[in-house]
């Protein structure tokens, strides 16, 4: 958890009150920013903003909040109503402090203000026009509220210490908060990683202002629904006990007419607008289910709860959602980013070796296009890799999905840095398609993709041997297979429809040195012919 705990919200939503309960059972001293300032200014906020005006008030914020900043003591902060409409109040509170947000109907707030005539941007108003301008300013202030880290109600019917006991159960929670995904369009979500943390699901769905205003639906496939029934119920009882809606498992099940036994299963129930999809399971499922979120009704939310290594890393972060087609995989789709992404470590103990070895794929992926230290770690840890070590996998895990993060809120819709993480995945691609999605999972179809791919830039002179046979040696020291014989033909035709490239435009993604690769244009196909001999078993 981040040093200081800061509340927002709304004038009258209660941070000051709450604020102080909270400090109190955590024994921290309480800072209200606005008594602050009327202690230094010698005069009320009204008086601030009637001699000064708003933009002197809001200067004296910024410098107290850039003080409270810097206290090496954990504080709990009550922020004005508002502060975080100040971006640069925003950035010093991000960064060393974790925003709780206080929330409450219009209605309630307009109770409450009107019992004193002492704010002064309500100030004078009749009922109704003080209840109009409140709806108002809570809608021009939303995209600031949204900051927050998680929003707990403050109502009239909830005593003090409920809503400190509700902050408190979120806050143990947040505990397992990694990190935030910032998406280059704007808004940002989550990725929670730790152990057993399915069971805790509901605060963090009241949290983010799911539950209990959504309809929630469940969407897993049948395999999951076998090995990771106890955990499923878990998250079903954390959901309300909602329905659980099953795909058919596989690869060859993620298409249109699948996908269409979720609407109608949904539209049949009745589910609204206001409804929102947890995914439970690996990346296909997460994949139909975002897709189905996308588009239902044109668009509800949905959150991830990968049941595998490898969505873990990859599918479940970055918001690319689709179906396959007969023509190509993964060719009906839609950027649509999830609320927030829950990697529950402990679902990883049935995954099958072939699986784990799929999401270790994507996992040294990262390694080579992006960041040489963490390749050095995978080298360092192949036992552990290979035991499941706990804090291996959970930075392994971290780590892989903070490299996706920093990518997506560069290029969260393939303009150009995001197609770095294609690494290995156009052959890898090609190959799926020969053996009909069947011979090969998606992460061990990569990894023989990122040895083709390595042939190919050291043909070209872009990579070292050395370099070459360093990536090599870390996939054969985890396991991976090194062959499969190619119909080079047939490859070359199957990656002319690959998704990721361009009109008239071969795109590949190939290593310059462990840590950076480069998007190199319409290889010569007798290179890109040769290159496919680095997974010849006559070569191996």
């Amino acid at each position: 958890m981040k040093k200081h705990l800061y509340f927002t919200g709304f004038m009258a939503s209660g941070k000051s009150r709450t604020g102080r309960a909270l400090a109190d059972r955590l024994g921290r001293p309480f800072v209200d920013t606005d008594n602050v300032i009327v202690e230094r200014a010698g005069k009320s906020i009204s008086e601030i903003f009637e001699q000064e005006g708003e933009a002197a008030f809001r200067k004296m914020e910024r410098d107290v909040i850039a003080e409270i900043a810097q206290s090496e003591k954990p504080l709990v902060v009550s922020l004005g109503g508002g502060a975080l409409t100040q971006a640069e109040n925003l950035k010093v509170i991000r960064e060393n402090g974790t925003i709780i947000r206080l929330w409450a109907k219009p209605e309630v707030l307009s109770e409450r203000i009107g019992r004193k005539n002492t704010r002064p941007l309500l100030a004078n108003l009749s009922d109704e026009e003080r209840l109009e301008k409140i709806k108002q300013m809570l809608k021009d202030r939303e995209k600031n509220y949204a900051n927050a880290d998680f929003s707990v109600e403050s109502t009239n019917d909830y005593s003090e210490t409920h809503v400190t006991e509700r902050i408190m159960h979120m806050l143990k929670f947040w505990e397992s908060h990694a990190l935030d995904v910032h998406p280059s369009e704007g808004g940002r979500y989550p990725i929670f990683i730790g152990k057993n943390i399915v069971p805790d699901a509901a605060i963090m769905l009241e949290g983010l202002r799911l539950a209990p205003t959504y309809e929630f639906l469940i969407c897993t496939d049948t395999t999951i629904a076998k090995e990771q029934n106890t955990k499923l119920s878990e998250l079903r009882g954390q959901a309300g006990r909602c329905p659980i809606f099953k795909f058919q498992a596989g690869e060859g099940h993620k298409t249109l007419h699948n996908l269409n036994q979720l609407y109608s299963f949904m539209l049949h129930r009745g589910y609204t607008r206001k409804s929102c999809l947890l995914q439970f399971s690996g990346g296909v499922v997460g994949d139909m289910a975002g897709f189905g979120a996308a588009t239902y009704q044109r668009g509800i939310p949905f959150v991830q709860f990968p049941t595998t290594l490898l969505s873990m890393v990859d599918s479940s972060v970055g918001g690319k959602v689709a179906v396959n087609h007969a023509e190509g995989k993964n060719m009906i789709g839609a950027f649509y980013q999830p609320k927030a992404v829950v990697c529950d470590i402990s679902v990883l103990n049935t995954l099958p070796p072939t699986e784990y070895l799929a999401g270790l794929a994507e996992i040294v992926k990262y390694g080579v296009i992006y960041d040489e230290e963490f390749f050095t770690y995978l080298e360092n840890n192949v036992e552990k890799i290979k035991a499941h070590d706990f804090d291996v996998l959970k930075h392994m895990i971290f780590r892989s999905c903070q490299i996706k993060a920093e990518v997506v809120g560069i290029d969260e819709k393939e303009a150009g840095l995001r197609a770095i993480l294609n690494y290995g995945h156009t052959f890898g691609h090609a190959i799926e398609k020969l053996t009909h999605y069947e011979l090969y999972s998606h992460g061990i179809a990569v990894s023989l993709g990122m040895r083709v791919a390595a042939r190919a830039a050291v043909l070209l002179g872009k990579l070292s041997k050395e370099d070459e046979q360093r990536q090599n040696k870390l996939l054969d020291d985890l396991g991976f297979p090194k062959t499969y014989n190619t119909d080079v033909e047939a490859a070359w035709a199957a990656m002319a429809v690959d998704k990721k490239a361009e009109k008239g435009t071969r795109v590949y993604i190939l290593p310059t040195k462990i840590g950076k690769v480069e998007k190199v244009c319409n290889i010569d196909k007798g290179i890109i012919a040769d290159a496919w001999k680095a997974i010849q078993a006559s070569e191996v």
